[in-house]
This record gives C-alpha cells, structure tokens and sequence, in this order.
C-alpha cells in the first residue's frame, strides 16, 4: 500500500511540474510574439482600412498589410 501511494505522490508531483513548466513557457513565449506583432504597442489589431491593418487606438500599421480573404468573406 506504501508502494502505491509513493508512486501516486511521485507522479502527481512530476506532473504538476511540468504542467508549471509548460504553462510557464507558454506564456512567455507568447508575450514575445505580441511585442513583435502587428499594432503591438496600440493595443493590437481591430481592423483593416485601405490594405493597412488598424490598430484598436484607431492608427494604421505603417509595416502591416492586410486584405479580404474571398473564401471567408472577412479582412485579416
């Protein structure tokens, strides 16, 4: 009965860690990407307007294209 309940304690253990681990890295990780992204520092992307994506403070993107996508009938 020890023996089970070791190994339960030892993989319970292991397992959380590296659900932490995981969760952990990506979160940072997609912290980087949206500091690199389209409209980064005004509040991320709302729209597009004239080919330029918007960015949600109402300014366009001088580096970021957008355009409507046929098939779904929306801009990206």
């Amino acid at each position: 009965m020890k023996k089970i309940l070791f190994s339960l304690i030892g993989f319970l253990t292991i397992t959380g860690c590296v659900f932490a681990y995981n969760a952990y890295n990506n979160l940072s990780s997609e912290q980087c990407v949206a500091g690199r992204g389209c409209c980064s520092s005004h509040g991320g992307v709302c729209g597009c307007q004239n080919g330029r994506s918007r960015c949600c403070d109402g300014t366009l993107s001088p580096s970021c294209q957008c355009f409507r996508d046929d098939v779904k009938g929306f801009e990206i």
